[in-house]
């Protein structure tokens, strides 16, 4: 034991002296020897949920009957949208069957870490869970759900209990934010081209449910944020001079600050202290979801836009508030000459403004999804360890086979593969 501690030390010492854009191979022993932080729940490429230490060496299977289908018009069973509860006890995820094209039937399920046991809490033949976000306390999912086009989307509560789930609100396109005391969400939905029109709104999901209508003419944005301690909300109106801006207001929506104002869309996060915030000022019109443009990083107590950079897609804060992970779009050309879609993973220092190029490498499908819905995703789910040292990417290998990475948020030491699958989440805790 005295000399693999000896070899451990020396090799954080060597990391730790190494210039910054060099990488260190990962020793088969650090796996195993480092300092594990939560759990990591990821779907496997059998379709499969499970659960892991960020060494991966010993998954454990929460599900064993996902089917793949062996055709286009074979039966299937897969697994979406590992979602941790906020104590890091509890992991919820959806499952879908079907025939060919079809699907047939969805049901939510919530698995206890402790007893390693899962209990159906949702099904549906009609209704098609899509996104699931806990509530703070716990003790709900709350989800949106549609049809099989998702023509018709539904805002629910769904009790760990086993109660029945409570419809909220409906609306299309549905973004909402949590407030801490898990009583208050603030909502943005609608739009042009809907029957709802676009709105902001408080809504109580107490006993009863109340909307209560924010007087705010919204931007163009997707979702909300209610800040972590709970005391303000970020987002974007369009103000009395008809310029779009990103605002601060309490939690009871009044007006606080201006953060920035912009030309076409934006989309933002609070970092975990509730000090700083980070916001995409977009600058190309997309077709789909999501946003590309200019990141900035403000500090609240000063208004200080510290830093800025051009072409990012989406971002994640680190739990202690001190990096900001961030993804920038890249064009790559295989051995063939076919350019492929790429992305490169960056990091900035909160606290110095100094930041850095980590690693390139190509998204999965699923993750790619989430990045358009980064805001969103951003509240309900993390990529990054509790410790803040280490990230997860998801990732398709040269051959085609999808995988999922720890990445050193250092990036002194060269990714490492967790397992094959398709996405994977740390625990908040």
């Amino acid at each position: 034991m005295k000399k693999l501690f000896l070899l451990t030390l020396t090799a954080l010492i060597a990391t730790a002296c190494l210039p910054q854009d060099t990488q260190l191979p990962q020793s088969p022993l650090l796996p195993l020897l480092e300092r594990k932080s939560g759990l990591i729940a990821y779907i496997g490429i059998d379709g499969n949920v499970y659960v892991t230490d960020q060494s991966g060496k010993s998954p454990t299977p929460v599900t064993n009957d996902a089917l793949l289908p062996e055709t286009q018009t074979s039966a299937y069973r897969y697994y979406q949208f590992p979602t941790w509860s906020k104590d890091g006890n509890q992991i919820a995820y959806v499952g879908i069957e079907g025939t060919g094209a079809a699907q047939s039937k969805a049901d939510l399920s919530v698995y206890n870490v402790d007893d390693e046991t899962s209990a159906e809490i949702f099904s549906s033949e009609t209704e098609f869970p899509f996104y699931l976000y806990w509530s703070p306390d716990n003790e709900n999912v709350s989800m949106i759900s549609g049809n099989a086009n998702r023509q018709s989307i539904l805002l629910q509560n769904v009790p760990t209990s086993g109660e029945e789930p409570v419809i909220l609100d409906t609306g299309a396109p549905y973004y909402w934010s949590w407030a801490p005391n898990g009583k208050t969400m603030i909502v943005h939905t609608g739009s042009d081209t809907t029957s709802t029109p676009e709105h902001l709104a408080f809504l109580q999901v107490d006993s009863v449910v109340i909307e209560d209508g924010l007087d705010a003419n919204p931007a163009s944005f997707q979702a909300p944020a209610w800040s972590p301690n709970g005391e303000r909300i970020l987002y974007p109106r369009v103000n009395d001079e008809g310029k779009k801006e990103l605002v601060v207001a309490d939690s009871k929506g009044e007006f606080q600050q201006t953060i920035g104002e912009f030309e076409l869309n934006a989309a933002f996060a609070w970092s975990p202290d509730s000090e700083l915030v980070a916001y995409i000022e977009g600058t190309e019109n997309l077709n789909t979801a999501g946003i590309v443009g200019k990141l900035h990083v403000v500090d609240l107590a000063t208004s200080e836009d510290f830093f800025q950079t051009d072409d990012v897609l989406a971002f994640f804060w680190s739990p202690n508030s001190r990096q900001l992970a961030y993804f920038k779009p890249l064009q790559v050309t295989d051995s063939s000459g076919q350019e492929l879609s790429a992305l490169q993973l960056n990091m900035v220092d909160a606290v110095s403004g100094e930041s850095k190029e980590l690693f390139p490498f190509a998204p999965t499908n699923v993750f790619s999804n989430t990045l358009q819905y980064f805001d969103q995703y951003h509240q309900s789910a993390t990529i990054w360890s509790p410790d803040s040292n280490n990230l997860l990417l998801p990732f398709v290998s040269p051959n085609g086979t999808p995988g999922i990475a720890v990445v050193a948020a250092s990036g002194q030491l060269e990714p490492r593969l967790l397992a094959e699958g398709f996405i994977g989440f740390w625990s908040w805790k």
